[in-house]
């Protein structure tokens, strides 16, 4: 009753086909340019001027360069880890990893809020052209349908859509459609047709200044969120996982630098051609306002409740994971999934529900700032630790060491430049969490060595969790048996649960042990050799 396990091994189906890069492409990609580029970067434009605009987009998108490029060589070296939190814990120790994804946990939360806020900005915008108004017309309207959009995106996570990769791909043919009828505006000279903010009505927290630098910073920085994207993709992606969110990078910039200089030119031409636009007709105006803007608010809607039921989605996995791999039965019970997926419906809803909560802040011109401040720590968090990686082993091929020096320390000083009080919040969640894990795994390991055999049980468990969602066809456990099973035909019953564990796919031995009087009385049945 045994079977090579080697044949199984090699059919394992490996991802070389058109959801390569392609499909991490759009999951990065999709992010950076949904948000920023239609709903603020006309305004930033002109509230910064276009050379203090070329180099803060330099600026942003060489920090999430060397941040992917530092985040494909871990999923490089680690391509058979599955999640955030196992390929951190694969590469870095445990203490860092678990601390680390915490505070990336709170950046991908924030995050999703200011997806949700933003769809919920262009379908207020959509409101406006028509005279409609929920409640306010303001922040409380803003509110309103940020939470709905939420509710909307928790059910899209809950429910499982075998066309999701076609979906995303229509969306950024409408994303690139968009962009197309915004940057061609000069050209057809449809005039001012940017994105309505919401009006300032929030009692809870006043809206900064717009023309201060880091105002702006914030409101652009956004666009690079997809830097440690490409950690949570799968092992099915992983192998080229790398060019996708390399490629993604690459042409964000390039849209963010031609959005700068043509931004620019028609602001230059708003300016000088002002006396000439007093005798346009405004029925033209109102079609050319109806053509432009309303097609790509509804763009800018869809675009970021797909980011935002990513990135929750993402979120929710963090946070099982960190489940699974602690020993604290506050936090252990969320580990459980249901169905054959394994979806995290506790943490859907619990993160779904902080995550309104965060919503109900205010605009994207408020969410964008703790959203800037918490990527920023942990962009910085992350390639110093490369940097110190590299250290050890110079053979590591991360970006060079001075690079990831410098970028790091350029995060921390443009996280306490962007607001200083946020930058304390989250280096003080990473501080704690990361001393109290120290000083748990410390007192592990100085337990006997019962103690450390019980603090794996967690990582055991998890792990079979995965094994069990795991399509037999894909599976890496083939496990070689020797079962004691005395006479086979005494005991049926315990061949086949060792049987069932095997799936005949693997080595199963059944051991029948026979004594020396017993080999004597059937000595004429063996051959025995020296």
């Amino acid at each position: 009753m045994a079977s090579s396990s080697a044949s199984s091994e090699a059919s394992v189906p490996v991802s070389t086909g058109w959801m390569n890069w392609k499909d991490v492409f759009l999951q990065c990609v999709q992010p950076m340019i949904a948000v920023v580029l239609l709903l603020r970067f006309s305004s930033i434009v002109d509230e910064a001027g276009f050379t203090t605009t070329i180099l803060l987009v330099f600026f942003t998108f060489l920090v999430s360069l060397v941040t992917g490029w530092s985040a494909c060589t871990v999923v490089s070296r680690k391509s058979s880890e599955v999640g955030f939190v196992k390929t951190m814990l694969a590469y870095s120790s445990t203490e860092f990893a678990l601390s680390f994804s915490i505070v990336y946990m709170i950046c991908l939360l924030v995050a999703t809020s200011t997806f949700l806020t933003s769809a919920a900005e262009a379908v207020l915008h959509i409101f406006s052209t028509f005279s409609l108004e929920l409640l306010d017309g303001a922040t409380h309207d803003l509110r309103l349908v940020s939470s709905v959009l939420s509710l909307v995106t928790l059910g899209l996570c809950l429910v499982r859509s075998r066309n999701a990769r076609y979906a995303r791909s229509f969306i950024f043919s409408l994303t690139c459609i968009a962009i197309a009828l915004h940057l061609s505006s000069v050209m057809f000279r449809y005039g001012e047709y940017q994105l309505r903010r919401v009006s300032d009505r929030n009692a809870m927290i006043p809206s900064p200044p717009n023309d201060e630098i880091s105002t702006i910073f914030s409101q652009l920085f956004p666009a690079a969120m997809c830097g440690l994207t490409i950690l949570n993709i799968g092992s099915k992606l992983q192998n080229t996982a790398p060019r996708g969110a390399l490629i993604a990078i690459a042409v964000s910039a390039c849209f963010y630098g031609a959005a700068a200089m043509l931004d620019y030119v028609e602001f230059f031409a708003r300016t000088t051609n002002a006396t000439n636009m007093h005798g346009t007709n405004e029925y033209n105006e109102f079609l050319s306002y109806m053509y432009t803007t309303i097609p790509v608010a509804i763009v800018v809607s869809l675009a970021c409740v797909l980011s935002a039921v990513t990135t929750l989605k993402y979120t929710a996995v963090i946070l099982q994971s960190l489940g699974r791999s602690s020993q604290c039965r506050c936090i252990l019970w969320l580990s459980k999934g249901y169905s054959k997926r394994d979806i995290p419906i506790r943490c859907l809803f619990i993160l779904s529900t902080i995550q309104i909560l965060i919503s109900a802040i205010g605009s994207y011109d408020l969410l964008c700032i703790p959203t800037t401040v918490f990527y920023l720590f942990a962009y910085a968090l992350f390639n110093f630790y490369v940097f110190l990686v590299k250290l050890s082993d110079p053979d590591i091929p991360s970006p060079p060491t001075l690079l990831s020096l410098a970028i790091s320390g350029a995060c921390f000083l443009a996280s306490i430049y962007t607001n200083r009080h946020l930058a304390l919040l989250i280096a003080s969640i990473f501080g704690i969490s990361y001393c109290f894990l120290l000083y748990v795994i410390r007192q592990e390991t100085n337990e006997d060595g019962e103690e450390c055999a019980k603090s794996m049980y967690p990582t055991v468990l998890e792990q079979m969790h995965e094994l069990q969602q795991e399509p037999d066809s894909r599976r890496h456990y083939h496990p070689q048996i020797l079962l004691l099973s005395g006479s086979p035909a005494a005991r049926p019953g315990l061949v086949d649960f060792a049987h069932s564990i095997t799936r005949g796919k693997s080595l199963l031995i059944c051991g029948y042990i026979i004594p020396v009087s017993e080999i004597h009385k059937f000595g004429n049945l063996f051959i025995f050799e020296k």
